[in-house]
């Protein structure tokens, strides 16, 4: 039985079609299942461990309470900081990168006046600093190395009472580079 040309033409068209559309590959969804382990630190033992110095600054203003790291100025040791006045505290916490990539760092805070403190390293900056190279992430850790950080408090032209907080939270963020 011969087909004729156009029919044959047609049949070898949808043939080819249906051969398209199967061999795509194409999928909407899948869904598989993989083993993950995924442990909590706290925050001296992470992979960005946060400690305090082991000078006087260090644990003065600096510690480990329920695993997480705080910095607290007025509790310990009077009642915060001066109003109208420059405030340096060096060598306050550490900052290790206990992971396997290097990282770049910053350290952002939120509060009525954040402006008004800054976070350095003594090391990068060479004197107290006006700007610091935690703010924009331009400070680099290399895995396994450790940085010192120092606070400085600028309470001059602000408008602020006594207890009032300069900041509330800080955030500390490695990115890897």
């Amino acid at each position: 039985m011969k087909l004729p040309k156009g029919k044959l033409l047609a049949l070898v068209t949808i043939v080819a079609a249906l051969g398209v559309v199967t061999a795509t590959g194409a999928f909407t969804t899948v869904s598989a299942d993989r083993t993950a382990e995924v442990s909590v630190a706290g925050d001296s033992s992470a992979l960005l461990a946060l400690n305090p110095t082991s000078g006087s600054n260090g644990g003065a203003y600096a510690a480990e309470e329920n695993g997480l790291f705080q910095i607290t100025f007025g509790e310990s040791i009077g009642s915060g900081v001066n109003i109208e006045a420059q405030t340096d505290i060096q060598d306050v916490f550490t900052i290790t990168n206990q992971g396997t990539q290097n990282v770049s760092i910053s350290i952002n805070d939120t509060g009525d006046h954040p402006d008004a403190v800054t976070f350095y390293n003594v090391s990068v900056d060479g004197e107290k600093a006006t700007t610091s190279a935690f703010e924009d992430g331009d400070y680099y850790l290399d895995s396994g190395e450790t940085v010192t950080v120092s606070i400085y408090v600028d309470t001059a032209g602000l408008d602020v009472d006594d207890e009032d907080f300069l900041i509330e939270t800080i955030e500390i963020k490695a990115d890897a580079v």
